[in-house]
């Protein structure tokens, strides 16, 4: 799947009412064969995506460039 795809499937989920996001969340959770013990560890994860959503940040300029000119980590 390409990343357009997937974006376009991520912000088609988002778009999604509460209760039919928290479905997709378990019938995903069921198909990859990660079954959550108890609906309480869905409801936790939903909470910690919902609190998370839209804080994640990409490094600054000045992160990037640090670490381009960095000598230990050239190379890597």
């Amino acid at each position: 799947m390409s990343k357009e795809n997937l974006d376009a499937l991520l912000d088609a989920a988002r778009k999604l009412p509460v209760d039919e996001q928290r479905q997709l969340v378990e019938q995903l959770m069921k198909e990859t064969g990660r079954v959550a013990s108890t609906p309480d560890q869905v409801q936790e994860a939903l909470e910690a995506v919902e609190q998370t959503h839209g804080s994640l940040k990409g490094l600054d300029r000045d992160t990037i460039i640090w670490l381009a000119e960095d000598e230990e980590l050239c190379g890597y």
